[in-house]
């Protein structure tokens, strides 16, 4: 099998239990700083396994682990965003709309049932004037 074959199949497995453990996991944004453990992590990892492997005589496999470290780290790198989002998409609902000339956005927490409504009259500037808790209906 050739090395970008072996490469690709290692990279699709990578994809799928890096985001089983994000999803397992399920980060919010407040935990981004982990990445600074698990990048490094992930990527030491693939190391060992170069290593052991190559010591194990097993040279073409350890190149593909080490070549995989990086790739590691860059799929990671990449799913984490997806991660956080996924998580936000769980728990708020955002809704914007304009009227006279102003921007309102409605969130709601979904854990708590609750809301806030803010407004904005210039860009970059908003407060929130409404809050409480809401209640889901059908439709």
């Amino acid at each position: 099998m050739k090395l970008a074959f072996k490469i690709l199949i290692i990279s699709i497995i990578d994809v799928f239990i890096i985001w089983l453990w994000f999803y397992y996991v399920d980060p919010d944004p407040s935990i981004s700083i982990v990445l600074m453990i698990i990048l490094p992590t992930v990527f030491f990892i693939n190391l060992i396994v170069a290593g052991i492997l190559w010591i194990n005589q097993k040279r073409k496999l350890s190149q593909l682990f080490i070549i995989n470290s990086v790739l590691t780290v860059v799929i990671a790198n990449y799913l984490w965003p997806k991660a956080i989002k996924r998580h936000q998409n769980k728990i708020y609902d955002t809704y914007s709309f304009n009227y006279n000339d102003k921007s309102y956005q409605i969130s709601i927490y979904k854990k708590e049932s609750t809301f806030m409504i803010t407004k904005s009259e210039n860009p970059g500037s908003f407060w929130g004037f409404q809050d409480g808790t809401a209640q889901y209906k059908k439709d």
